[in-house]
């Protein structure tokens, strides 16, 4: 059986959604036509990139994982570096060309950013370079980090594919990551959006919209005494989650209601103590599709989003949606299943809350488009025949 590698930053199975999610479910999708490795780190929080998990190899489902140590995690000598590079961004002597922000530092100080950020593993880049005659093919996942960064320099590029999972970021105008990625032949988008973003930033770029399937099994919904927002995920700024509580608290000035807002996952800011915002923390599977299935509204104000898998699962679950139109790919989503509405401040934010809410009679015609929507794109069998026909092209 032929091999094929998938390199991502971390894995484990406590670590929900994003890159490592997608690494595992190509892992697992490929491992019926090939034998599969995922390489990777043994840091479980990106917050340092620590070495906590055992370094070494183990098996789940007939793949192999191969944890390798960092050797630089991050510190606040990075944390510097990326305020400076924030900074500089937003500050108006950035170049403009062709539409892109270029950030005026030489390669040498962006390869020092990208290493440092982590997690940078000697070890890991070592194996690629001595057993990557081993695989047919090697899946890069995340333009970002530098596991892949450096870790594409240690392999031939005839058999690199690079899942980028972009979104439009300050780091992305970083101009070592177009001359780094440049000639690489196989590339795995997301979204179409997605696609576009990554041709306005490097350049025409080959490569298939392969995306990544997600749950659409239908789930009873929570019964509350109440209506309520939700919103799934990193309680984060960059996620957008401080505008969301506090346009929802100005929300419920100017429109009292029994209305709540119910927040899952880890929480990286003070919640505010209110009775009409509930934080959950981390839930099952089932409870979180069953909140989806139970709320008025699933909420994702994030600017930043490669794909969004808990976006596509509340509307499978036949949730009407509300997402942060400064993220193209959200928009997309929105606007392709002509469901949800879409926002960019708080004035949107209200009037979208008021728009759907007013349409509950149209609420059961509204989930039938959107779960429909989900079905038809993002089913494991599509994404599956999608993925192994990709691979196929480039091996």
């Amino acid at each position: 059986m032929k091999k094929v590698a998938i390199v991502v930053q971390r894995w484990h199975e406590s670590i929900v959604g994003g890159s490592e999610a997608l690494a595992w479910q190509y892992a697992t999708l490929l491992s019926d036509e090939y034998k599969v490795d995922v390489l990777t780190t043994t840091a479980l929080e990106y917050t340092s990139w620590a070495n906590v998990l055992p370094a070494g190899s183990e098996a789940k489902q007939d793949i192999n994982i191969y944890r390798f140590p960092v050797t630089i995690g991050r510190s606040n000598y990075w944390h510097n570096l990326h305020a400076r590079l924030l900074r500089e961004f937003h500050y108006r002597k950035h170049i403009q060309l062709k539409n892109s922000k270029l950030i005026p530092w030489n390669i040498a100080l962006q390869e020092e950013f990208i290493r440092r950020q982590g997690p940078y593993s000697e070890p890991l880049l070592s194996f690629l370079k001595e057993r990557c005659h081993d695989y047919e093919a090697i899946i890069f996942t995340t333009y970002l980090y530098p596991t892949t960064y450096f870790g594409v320099t240690q392999v031939p590029l005839a058999k690199v594919l690079l899942v980028p999972t972009l979104h439009d970021e300050p780091l992305a105008y970083l101009t070592a990551y177009k001359h780094m990625y440049e000639n690489v032949r196989g590339w795995i988008w997301l979204t179409n959006a997605e696609k576009v973003l990554g041709e306005k930033l490097w350049g025409e770029l080959p490569g298939s919209v392969v995306s990544m399937a997600v749950e659409t099994l239908p789930c009873s919904p929570f019964q509350a005494e109440y209506p309520y927002l939700l919103y799934c995920g990193r309680i984060d700024p960059s996620k957008g989650c401080s505008d969301l509580i506090n346009f929802f608290i100005e929300f419920k000035k100017s429109y009292p209601s029994n209305l709540r807002l119910i927040l899952t996952g880890k929480a990286e800011i003070e919640i505010p103590s209110r009775p009409d915002i509930e934080f959950r923390g981390f839930v099952s599977a089932e409870e979180k599709f069953q909140l989806m299935a139970g709320a008025s509204i699933f909420v994702m104000p994030s600017p930043y989003e490669s794909f969004s898998i808990v976006t596509l699962e509340a509307m499978a679950q036949r949730t009407p949606v509300l997402v942060n139109g400064c993220c193209q790919v959200l928009v997309e989503h929105v606007v392709r299943s002509g469901c949800g509405q879409i926002y960019h401040d708080y004035a949107g934010f209200s009037e979208g809350i008021q728009q759907i809410m007013a349409q509950e009679h149209k609420s059961s015609k509204m989930g039938h488009i959107a779960r429909k929507y989900v079905v038809e794109n993002y089913a494991f069998g599509s994404v599956k025949k999608n993925l192994s026909e990709t691979i196929k092209k480039y091996i």
